[in-house]
């Protein structure tokens, strides 16, 4: 919903449009949905959603079609409205932007499951920091990490390992146990790799720890969601 947000905001400043800044003012109430909706285990997650989004995605996807036939075709407005409203889409990749440390993706997520649409999660290791820890990769999606993702790294790797938990594979789960993800793309740079990827997804992680890694993810934010 970010990059259909910023197609509103985009012809608002440039027009002043009193269409667009409705368009943004309704999508703001989704955003304020998925405010309450953060941090709840998924299947919470997904059914304050799907009470709550639902129905305001309906109203504004209403709403679009009844301004549309009242805008010029080629007008950047009606550009808006129309990737607003495209169906087009049968699966979505995001890379490196649902994490342990980074859920910037919640947003695009939620849209796809509200639409049907396939969202496939690829990069939950972030590029390695979240498989081998801080010390030995300091660089989440290929570029030096913050200092306080470092920090939240740590204290997650740190968690991970009092319960005997390695962290890789909280990173792999986090992905794969929410019920709004159809698959999670691990990268593998070696036929070994397969056999401990299954190992990862299929070992035991106590509930308190996911409690744990959820009250750090709460204490940070979820990353530009």
């Amino acid at each position: 919903m970010a990059h259909v947000r910023r197609k509103f905001a985009r012809v608002h400043k440039a027009q002043g449009s009193a269409i667009a800044d409705e368009a943004i003012r309704q999508i703001a109430e989704l955003y304020a949905v998925e405010k309450v909706a953060r941090g709840l285990p998924p299947d919470k997650r997904a059914e304050i959603r799907q009470a709550e989004a639902k129905p305001v995605f309906d109203s504004l996807e209403a709403w679009l079609n009844t301004q549309l036939p009242n805008i010029s075709g080629k007008s950047p407005l009606a550009s808006a409205i129309r990737y607003a409203l495209t169906g087009a889409f049968d699966a979505v990749i995001s890379h490196n932007r649902y994490t342990l440390v980074d859920q910037s993706a919640e947003p695009l997520i939620q849209e796809c499951f509200r639409r049907g649409i396939a969202f496939v999660n690829a990069a939950p290791y972030g590029g390695g920091i979240l498989a081998k820890g801080p010390d030995k990769v300091a660089k989440y999606c290929y570029a030096p990490a913050e200092a306080r993702v470092l920090d939240q790294v740590r204290r997650m790797d740190a968690v991970c390992a009092a319960r005997g938990v390695p962290m890789a594979a909280a990173a792999l789960q986090f992905s794969m146990r929410d019920p709004r993800v159809t698959s999670t793309i691990v990268g593998m740079s070696e036929p070994k790799r397969i056999a401990q990827t299954l190992a990862l997804a299929s070992h035991p992680i106590p509930d308190d720890v996911w409690q744990e890694l959820g009250a750090l993810i709460d204490e940070r934010g979820r990353a530009s969601a």
